[in-house]
């Protein structure tokens, strides 16, 4: 038996599995990949994350991510 709740989250599933992710949506993934990663102690900031991808991949904002 499949109640309410069960088949909207069926839809959602359904939706997701065919979702493209945009580019903005990609780049914000490897930012939580690499805060992720980061040890305990770490001072790094989602901030910091933003400008050094953006140094490395060669975009003129670099510096000013927020």
């Amino acid at each position: 038996m499949t109640t309410g709740l069960d088949a909207a989250l069926e839809a959602l599933i359904e939706k997701a599995r065919h979702h493209k992710m945009t580019p903005e949506e990609r780049r914000e993934h490897r930012v939580s990949m690499i805060m992720g990663l980061r040890g305990s102690k770490s001072t790094l900031t989602r901030s910091m994350v933003r400008d050094m991808l953006n140094e490395n991949e060669g975009h003129a904002e670099a510096g000013t991510a927020t």
